[in-house]
């Protein structure tokens, strides 16, 4: 039993729902007690009611005899919309509305009677329903092809699996043919021989997935598909079935669906593309290693990091030297290495060589800061504050390294010496001077300015917030330091 059930009441406010489709095509031509055996067996499979556990209680529920009960559902039965599993207790199964199909359309007399005749010819041992033959005369109208046509198809489809294939089976079978452009009963019978001739090669296909059986209905009509809609030869077929062997038919028809939504159709496409996936699978592991990690699912993170790297124009050996060094920093995930990729692509290193060159740089640059720091009088270590601090006075305000080591040599000893390093060097930059001899002229004149209160000047004016807006708002890359 369910842990959660409804209430004993629930059922008394609940309510019982009808398919608009039954609304509007099943029930305008069905007779009013037809309706009510309908809507009251869909309330019973909705709902468990002992007034409804057989034909005599619905019954006397509905005020009918059984033998009206029994008919209204063989009518039910006869739309499609109910199948009756047993006559003897009477059991009944509803269909979905939507799986049936459309409401039956109504045919002159005799419009069917030799179609009829030779469709019966295939099921010796069964009838076929009036519900069966319905949808068959359906099918013909819709797609206005002829009756010999779908003889021929049904034909071809019971001597393959046998007079257990139902009505449904043969028109999405027919349906497909029509898709490939066989109307007439000529295309039929040449496709029909197409798909017999193809067992000699199928056979073969089947040996390299390792079946020993013969080729069954559905093997051929898999086979034909492979060939005739998605155009695909009988070596590359044979191709692909060698890289599934021990796997079914299932699995090669999901490669070879992958192959044609890619428009690989030749071996030598196809052997081009799995060995890219092969060496893109490899890189993904090795970089996966380099970084100290595990790599479940290699695909997955080729498809969503290292394929999308490679396509901004990443060597491999690159993209190797960069996962050794977030291992070397501590970066365990993807998205970390991905941050640290997005930084050197903004610098453009894409090699290994360049990725060299920037990091000896960036070093370069360390050697001089550390000079800066050791010049004002301090023995302390570099921080990335420092970094930005000197990317704004050489980068950004473009002094050289010499101005910047002299103004560090006049703050050497003063507390917040890089402070004071940055206020000699602004005030040098609004007097424009950038070159050693030129600052030098300036020296005294930094330390004056600080000794001297704050002064406005006499034609100091006032701004408002969209001038200020405009003149100071771009803060990019400035945040930080």
């Amino acid at each position: 039993m369910a842990f959660c059930n409804f209430g004993a009441r629930w059922q008394l406010h609940g309510f019982c729902a009808v398919d608009d489709k039954f609304i509007t095509e099943w029930m305008p031509d069905a007779k009013g007690e037809y309706v009510k055996v309908y809507l009251m067996g869909l309330y019973a499979c909705s709902v468990p009611d002992e007034r409804l556990s057989s034909v005599k209680a619905m019954a006397q529920t509905l005020s009918m005899t059984e033998s009206q009960v029994t008919a209204a559902f063989e009518y039910w039965r006869d739309t499609g919309l109910v199948s009756i599993t047993s006559s003897s207790p009477l059991s009944v199964v509803y269909n979905h509305p939507r799986d049936v199909g459309g409401k039956v359309r109504k045919f002159k007399a005799g419009r069917f009677a030799d179609f009829n005749t030779k469709l019966q010819e295939l099921y010796p041992h069964r009838m076929i329903t009036p519900a069966e033959y319905e949808r068959y005369y359906d099918f013909i109208e819709s797609n206005k092809i002829p009756d010999e046509v779908v003889v021929m198809i049904a034909a071809y489809c019971v001597k393959g699996k046998g007079e257990t294939v139902n009505w449904s089976y043969i028109l999405t079978c027919a349906k497909d043919w029509i898709n490939q452009g066989i109307r007439t009963a000529q295309q039929a019978e040449e496709k029909i021989r197409q798909m017999e001739s193809a067992s000699d090669v199928l056979s073969r296909v089947l040996g390299e997935l390792g079946r020993k059986s013969a080729p069954d209905f559905d093997d051929k009509q898999l086979f034909m598909k492979w060939k005739e809609s998605w155009g695909f030869e009988d070596e590359t077929i044979l191709h692909v079935a060698k890289s599934c062997k021990g796997k079914s038919m299932a699995k090669l028809d999901a490669a070879l669906d992958s192959y044609f939504r890619q428009s690989l159709f030749s071996v030598s496409e196809i052997d081009e593309h799995n060995e890219r996936r092969r060496k893109l699978r490899a890189l993904t592991r090795d970089i996966y290693k380099h970084m100290g990690l595990w790599c479940e699912n290699p695909d997955q993170a080729a498809e969503v990091y290292v394929s999308p790297w490679l396509a901004k124009g990443f060597e491999e050996k690159a993209l190797l030297k960069i996962a050794d060094q977030c291992f070397t920093r501590g970066i365990k995930t993807m998205d970390g290495m991905n941050a640290t990729v997005n930084k050197l692509l903004k610098e453009g290193c894409l090699s290994a060589a360049a990725i060299d060159e920037y990091l000896a740089g960036c070093a370069a640059r360390d050697e001089v800061i550390n000079k800066i720091i050791a010049q004002t009088g301090s023995s302390r270590t570099l921080t990335m504050n420092d970094r930005d601090l000197y990317a704004v006075w050489s980068d950004n305000w473009g002094f050289p390294d010499e101005c910047i080591l002299y103004a560090a040599s006049l703050a050497q000893g003063r507390a917040n010496a890089m402070s004071r390093v940055g206020n000699t060097l602004a005030f040098w930059k609004r007097q424009g001077a950038f070159t050693l001899e030129e600052v030098k002229k300036l020296s005294d004149a930094p330390g004056d300015q600080a000794k001297q209160p704050v002064k406005h000047f006499a034609n100091e004016r006032t701004y408002t917030k969209q001038q200020l807006d405009a003149f100071l708002g771009d803060t990019t890359n400035f945040d930080d330091i």
